[in-house]
């Protein structure tokens, strides 16, 4: 009978030590997904909120043109609805404006200096995500 001289040292990985790799990326993986989902809706959320604060910035700077002054110096509020719907602030002092993108959010223009200044809020679930100026200083909140 032949027998084989087997060598102390074998080639390869275990099954157990194949099953922990594949158990610590599971892991790693559990934990980076998610994130990366809330990454990707913050990233749309502030998308949204920049464009629209771009569209108001334009929309105020032709007012200005037209009267002089960016409005009487107020608060003026685009609330959304429990419908989509928006309010619109009274007087309207940007009537073409009309919120896009589907993130479902709030702007606030607060007129300031006389009507000669103003800044902007985008607001989401009570919270504020961007802010911008006459001078279109973008900050964005975390």
């Amino acid at each position: 009978m032949l027998k084989r001289n087997r060598s102390k040292r074998t080639i390869g990985f275990t099954l157990v030590e194949l099953l922990l790799v594949i158990a610590i990326l599971g892991i790693i993986t559990g934990f980076a997904i998610p994130s990366l989902i809330g990454q990707k809706r913050h990233a749309r959320i502030v998308g949204d909120a920049k464009a629209n604060l771009e569209v108001i910035a334009m929309g105020m700077e032709l007012r200005r043109g037209e009267t002089g002054i960016y409005g009487a110096p107020a608060d003026y509020e685009y609330n959304i609805q429990s419908d989509g719907n928006y309010t619109r602030p009274t007087p309207d002092i940007i009537p073409s404006f009309t919120p896009k993108g589907n993130s479902k959010m709030s702007f606030k223009i607060t007129i300031q200096q006389g009507g000669l200044a103003y800044d902007t809020e985008a607001i989401m679930d009570g919270k504020v995500w961007v802010t911008s100026n006459q001078n279109r200083d973008l900050q964005i909140k975390k």
